[in-house]
């Protein structure tokens, strides 16, 4: 066979070869969507403290797993325990002040009552009095008249100068009487208004005794305020992890002085990771939400994983850029637009323990299944 004949069935060879890679690879993009513009995602969560102070003591490494609630930094306390138990002083100083007040409540309101029995005691006596005096009023009355007949039969001596001089005696007894009753009316009534002042007085410093014990109330609720809070910022001298993970790039030493808000270290969370893809617009025609996705990992070399699409985001990548582009300015030139695809990874998957946020993947999504 001459050298001519081997280049042609090599030729031969190698055509039908190349049409059928040709024909899989043309069925294989009919039926996926491939990009290798993806990468492992997941929540860094940053631990910051609510407090300022000291660094007293770190309890964990970099890179160190942790579960939520460990403890990852202890805080100097000495200044809030200071101030718990001076918030604790000023609640004690708050209640002692109002049982005071309620003490000197009570001591009004028997004071109250009493004068209120005095004023009782005083409308009795004038009623008493205005008895005495409408008895007096007709004693007198009586006594006028048997005057003025007794001082006719004087005059027609029909009746002795002693008899008449009774009869005077006893009106000017029954004057007297009168006026005496009139008197002690007076008197009673004079009484009566003085307790009712005396009353009043009491009520008006009942109300203010009152009002300092609903202030001294509302004084007993802020230092218990105060004291909560007090309470609330010495627990944050204890800086727990807010979930699990890894706890990495710490960026704090023994001693050093820290600001309420200021990042400490992250915690990557490794049991809730998914895949980012940035597809095409153009490769989104088919594409639906739970079809099937091979993951393959740079990292992990032949090792894959499998997923399904979750979710697509609610804009392009273009638009949640710090900068987006306004085609309304400048001259426009069409760029093909990617938006992001959530990718569920399986989590069954023996290399899913490996999966770090960040790493790159290549993703191929089963357009042709639901």
């Amino acid at each position: 066979m001459n050298t001519k004949v081997i280049i042609r069935v090599v030729g031969v060879i190698v055509l039908i070869a190349a049409l059928f890679y040709g024909y899989k690879e043309i069925q294989y993009l009919q039926r996926y969507e491939t990009t290798d513009d993806a990468q492992i995602d997941g929540d860094v969560d940053p631990v910051t403290p609510k407090i300022g102070g000291y660094i007293k003591e770190i309890r964990f490494k970099d890179n160190q797993p942790v579960k939520a609630g460990d403890t990852l930094f202890i805080i100097d306390d000495a200044d809030y325990r200071i101030r718990v138990t001076q918030a604790e002083a000023a609640l004690q100083t708050a209640e002692a002040g109002s049982g005071v007040s309620q003490l000197n409540i009570g001591v009004a309101a028997a004071t109250i009552q009493t004068s209120q029995a005095n004023v009782q005691t005083a409308r009795n006596q004038v009623s008493t009095a205005q008895a005495n005096v409408a008895a007096a009023q007709v004693r007198a009355q009586k006594a006028n008249r048997d005057f003025d007949r007794y001082s006719r039969l004087l005059a027609e001596k029909t009746i002795p100068q002693q008899q008449f001089d009774n009869v005077q005696a006893e009106r000017d007894a029954a004057q007297a009487a009168l006026q005496a009753a009139q008197s002690q009316l007076e008197t009673a009534q004079l009484q009566v208004n003085a307790a009712n002042t005396q009353t009043g007085v009491t009520s008006s410093q009942r109300k203010a005794i009152a009002s300092q014990a609903a202030v001294s109330q509302a004084t007993i609720k802020q230092r218990q305020a105060e004291l909560e809070l007090a309470r609330l910022q010495l627990s944050y001298t204890v800086v727990v992890a807010p979930a699990a993970g890894v706890v990495s790039k710490r960026s704090v030493q023994v001693g050093q002085l820290i600001q309420p808000g200021q990042a400490l270290c992250s915690i990557v969370t490794t049991n809730n990771l998914w895949v980012t893809a940035n597809f095409k617009e153009t490769q989104l025609t088919k594409m639906e939400i739970g079809q099937p996705v091979d993951i393959e990992v740079d990292a992990f070399g032949d090792e894959k994983l499998t997923g399904k699409v979750e979710s697509f985001a609610g804009a392009t990548g273009a638009k949640f850029s710090l900068i987006p582009p306004d085609n309304a300015t400048g001259n426009y030139v069409k760029v093909v637009q990617r938006v992001p695809v959530r990718i569920e990874v399986d989590k069954n998957s023996p290399v899913f323990a490996k999966l770090r946020p960040g790493l790159s993947v290549g993703v191929a999504v089963d357009v042709q299944k639901k």
